[in-house]
């Protein structure tokens, strides 16, 4: 059985919100997977396929919280087949509120997943 090595550092949370990605070659409105303090991932962008380091503009509000989050992003990984495709991103120097905001929103669902007998996400 072969074993793959996680390669994130940073704890990722599920988010599921609507973002409006920004890129060279026109915009489009995609459905969030996860987030972590660094970045995010999403699937099925109009835009892709990219290369990673590609760089993108992202929009998004967090859960609760009215104030749209922009910020730059770089392709990190994208994986595309057929009819779908998963797309990575990696934050570039994002303002420190939004940084903070997302920071906050990662620790607090992260430490629900953390309580006994809660699920944890690989």
């Amino acid at each position: 059985m072969e074993s793959t090595q996680e390669r994130r550092t940073r704890i990722r949370v599920p988010l599921e919100v609507e973002l409006c990605e920004q890129a060279h070659r026109g915009e489009a409105r995609v459905r969030t997977r996860n987030i972590s303090e660094l970045g995010l991932c999403y699937e099925n962008s109009t835009l892709a396929p990219r290369r990673d380091g590609d760089e993108v503009i992202l929009r998004f509000c967090l859960p609760g919280d009215p104030q749209p989050i922009q910020v730059l992003g770089v392709i990190a990984d994208e994986r595309c087949l057929a009819r779908t495709s998963e797309t990575c991103v990696s934050f570039v120097w994002p303002r420190a509120a939004d940084a903070q905001r997302i920071r906050d929103y990662v620790t607090s669902r992260s430490s629900r997943q953390c309580r006994p007998g809660a699920l944890r996400l690989r």
